[in-house]
C-alpha cells in the first residue's frame, strides 16, 4: 500500500474528510474481510461462506447475530466473530486496539454474546444457517491492532484472536489478490460516476464559465 491503513484517514486533518472516508470504507469493508477468508493464503476460511452465526444464550429464543463464522484451516476450529471498525469516531478514539478498557463503551447485546462466546461454559449456542454448529470460542477483528493491545485483549476476554482490518488489507496486497483489486477498481468507477455526474448535472462552475468565455 502507498500510505499506511491509518495515514489514508487520517491524512489532511481534515475531520470532515475522515468522516466522509469511514463512512464509504464501512459501505464494503466486510467484503474485503470475506475476500481475506476466501483466500487460498489466509489462515482462516469462512465456515459457510457468505452466512452469518447466530448466537443464542440456554433458554433464549431470540438471538444475536454476529459477522461472520471462520473456520482455521490448520485446527479444523471454528469461530464466531464480529467485526468493529470504528474509525474517526471520537476523533480515532478507538481506530488503534492498544488496551482492553476501548472495548468497554460496547454495550449491545451482540457484542456481550461474542464476549459469552469466548468465555467458559456455559457459552451461548450457535446456528449457522438455521443449523446449530458446535464452535471453539470466538474473535474479534478490530481497525487497526497493537501486539500489546492484542494481548491484553485475549487475555481479559478469553478470546481466541484478535484480527485487524489494517492487517487484512495489508495481506490481500500481498498476496495480489486479483479479486480484491477488482472490488477496488468497481468502487472506485462507481464513486467516479456518482460525483462525475453529479457534476456535470450541476452544470459548469462560475470559474470554468469565466476561464471558457476568456473573462
Amino acid at each position: 500500500m502507498s500510505a499506511t491503513f491509518q495515514e489514508i484517514f487520517r491524512a489532511g486533518h481534515d475531520p470532515s474528510r475522515a468522516k466522509f472516508l469511514a463512512r464509504v470504507f464501512g459501505i464494503f469493508s466486510e467484503e474485503i474481510v470475506r475476500i481475506w477468508a476466501n483466500h487460498d493464503d489466509a489462515s482462516y476460511a469462512e465456515f459457510v461462506p457468505g452466512a452469518r452465526p447466530t448466537l443464542k444464550a440456554l433458554g433464549e429464543t431470540r438471538g444475536h447475530t454476529l459477522d461472520f463464522a471462520l473456520r482455521h484451516k490448520a485446527t479444523g476450529q471454528v469461530f464466531v466473530v464480529e467485526m468493529k471498525c470504528e474509525i474517526e469516531f471520537q476523533n480515532f478514539r478507538y481506530f488503534v486496539l492498544d488496551r482492553v478498557g476501548q472495548l468497554d463503551h460496547h454495550t449491545k447485546e451482540a457484542f456481550r454474546a461474542l464476549l459469552a462466546a469466548a468465555g467458559g461454559a456455559p457459552r451461548p449456542r450457535a446456528f449457522v444457517k438455521g443449523r446449530e454448529v458446535i464452535y471453539d470460542g470466538a474473535i474479534l477483528i478490530w481497525g487497526s491492532v497493537t501486539e500489546a493491545g492484542r494481548k491484553a485483549v485475549m487475555e481479559h476476554t478469553g478470546l481466541h484472536d484478535v484480527l485487524s482490518v489494517e492487517q487484512i488489507c495489508q495481506d490481500l496486497v500481498s498476496w495480489k489478490s486479483r479479486r480484491y483489486a477488482e472490488l477496488l477498481e468497481k468502487r472506485l468507477r462507481w464513486s467516479r460516476e456518482l460525483f462525475e455526474g453529479l457534476a456535470a448535472a450541476a452544470g459548469p462552475s462560475p470559474s470554468a464559465t469565466m476561464r471558457s468565455t476568456g473573462q
